[in-house]
């Protein structure tokens, strides 16, 4: 048979990047311009796929995020070489730690002028990305655009998921390329089941048990649907808490439902701990509570379910370990319990009042006559339209949100991971409005986070979305300065002193909708306000800034005499 039979006619490298994103199924890709990039630009556009550019390369980078979180699929951010690239990568690293699947792309010098002092040259990209990504390559010839392309979506997708790193030189993207007739796609592998020996001893578990528990993590929100969760828990009738990427596989609504891992730790404190502890796509770590029993009772028995072999076993040793999909072994155990779903019924309500009872400490009253920041953020919440998306970003003031954000869809709560990134949140809620077009999304941060991509309210403006930002205003670094004076006294600060800055006057400036709230009660109306504007908004909350928030005491917990005490991790022995 001719060549002529295996492809198509001759086109140029950015179209072939175009058809192969096409034919992988992407309609939208996250950018900032870069001349290196603008063979491809004009095949996204004659592909019809939608580009959304952002005032910078690290907002595109976690507005891919996002998109993936919130779709549950790929992600794809194009990003200019050089310092696009690079400011691109803590977004990779991002993605990397939390396995997100993103297809990051960026533009290079010619390869014909390597080593030659050009401009934007003389780094290593790949080198630079290899450490933060799955996978990293170089495509050097035209006419493997499409396969290399379709590989790297496989990576990204497969097991646990996570970033992958395409370099495109400049000269690849504008010489000829000769493409398949049959584009070659990403290959999704089935989902696997775990074995029939498993799924009895689980059950076995259950059977034994007195007070089992699911943690759904992640990845969860990758391998389960709502619907495999809902019949899984009606069927064995147990509480299940989520980790924030998993929040929304559950609805609040269902009487199993706990929130997250936090009401574990309210329960055995009032002296009901769980025995058994099914960990559903969840790794044991930070989100965890790290080497502490705070989740995971000494005698409790540890079922884990992960993709990833080598997080088995990690800190806390499992009865049983299994590499199958969380959705398939939802399933399969649910459909070999025979037994009553209402033999956990009084434990399943007991863990739902350890969750509602979570901040039943704080006080609406603090000494500043300010806002609680807990009250601020519940009113923010509950302030919020129906079947919104919420991203909560800052050290502090995305956690006080996230005692309250409950939502019923997948990825509806978009929250920082491993990384502690500050400056994900405009990203982030780029990338959620795109992934539901027409739907709200709430974004509450707090007045240090903002600062990283002020801009990006320009791009919400110029793109007409459905955002409206609420800062939770305490002129400082809140988790710095408190840590910093459960250290070295009350009265001590380090650099972490912030202005009282307007910050809806700032986003007024770009064309939003803006106003300052000082009481509880003008928090709701004012968010409605904003949405009612047709405009994007921002409401600036004046919050008190000396409530600590409990996670940063308990990160920093309690020197042992003869330690030191050691923010964020464990103390030492002297």
């Amino acid at each position: 048979m001719a060549e002529a039979d295996h492809i198509h006619a001759a086109t140029d490298g950015g179209t072939a990047v175009a058809r192969a994103m096409s034919a992988a199924g992407v309609t939208t890709i996250f950018a900032l311009h870069g001349g290196h990039l603008d063979a491809a630009f004009k095949g996204f556009l004659d592909e019809g796929i939608t580009l959304v550019d952002t005032r910078h390369e690290a907002c595109a980078g976690h507005a891919a995020e996002g998109w993936a979180r919130v779709t549950g699929g790929l992600g794809v951010c194009m990003i200019t070489a050089g310092p696009g690239f690079t400011n691109a990568l803590t977004s990779m690293a991002n993605a990397r730690l939390d396995g997100v699947p993103v297809l990051f792309m960026a533009g290079a010098p010619p390869l014909r002028e390597e080593a030659l002092n050009v401009l934007q040259g003389g780094i290593d990209q790949i080198a630079m990305a290899r450490p933060v990504v799955k996978h990293a390559v170089r495509i050097t010839d035209p006419d493997r655009i499409a396969d290399q392309i379709a590989n790297a979506i496989t990576i990204a997708l497969g097991g646990r998921p996570g970033p992958v790193f395409v370099e495109l030189p400049i000269d690849v993207l504008a010489r000829p390329a000769r493409l398949p007739a049959v584009l070659p796609r990403p290959v999704t592998a089935a989902p696997t089941a775990p074995l029939p020996a498993q799924v009895k001893q689980v059950v076995q578990l259950l059977e034994q048990a007195k007070r089992p528990v699911a943690i759904l993590g992640s990845l969860a929100r990758y391998q389960a649907t709502p619907a495999q969760a809902a019949a899984f828990l009606d069927t064995l009738g147990i509480p299940v808490v989520q980790s924030s990427r998993a929040l929304g596989l559950v609805d609040p609504a269902h009487p199993g439902y706990a929130h997250d891992p936090g009401a574990i730790a309210a329960a055995t404190a009032g002296g009901e701990a769980p025995d058994l502890i099914l960990m559903l796509g969840s790794r044991f770590g930070l989100f965890l509570a790290g080497r502490t029993r705070a989740f995971f009772p000494d005698d409790a028995t540890i079922v884990q379910v992960h993709a990833d072999a080598a997080e088995f076993g990690l800190i806390h040793a499992p009865a049983l370990a299994t590499t199958a999909h969380v959705g398939p072994f939802m399933d399969a155990v649910a459909a070999a319990w025979d037994r009553s779903a209402d033999r956990f019924h009084d434990w399943r309500d007991t863990m739902r009042r350890a969750s509602q009872a979570i901040g039943g400490e704080f006080s609406e009253e603090t000494r500043s006559g300010k806002l609680n920041p807990y009250f601020a953020a519940r009113a923010a919440v509950d302030g919020a339209p129906a079947d919104t998306s919420f991203v909560l970003e800052g050290g502090e003031a995305g956690l006080w949100a996230g005692y309250h954000a409950r939502v019923a869809h997948p990825g509806g709560v978009l929250t920082f991971g491993q990384l502690g990134a500050l400056g994900t949140g405009f990203g982030f809620a780029l990338g959620a409005a795109y992934a539901r077009p027409g739907k709200p999304v709430v974004q509450i941060t707090g007045d240090g986070a903002v600062g990283f991509h002020l801009q990006e309210f320009e791009t919400m403006v110029r793109q007409r979305l459905p955002i409206v930002t609420v800062v939770l205003n305490n002129s400082c670094w809140g988790q710095s300065i408190h840590g910093q004076q459960i250290l070295y006294g009350e009265n001590y600060s380090c650099i972490s002193v912030l202005g009282d800055i307007k910050y809806h006057e700032i986003a007024q400036g770009f064309g939003c909708y803006g106003e300052r709230v000082t009481t509880l009660d003008e928090i709701g109306p004012a968010i409605a306000r904003a949405f009612a504007s047709g405009k994007p908004g921002c409401i600036d909350v004046t919050v008190d800034a000396d409530l600590v928030l409990p996670m940063t005491a308990a990160m920093l917990g309690e020197a042992a005499p003869g330690e030191v005490m050691v923010p964020y991790y464990e103390n030492f022995k002297l």
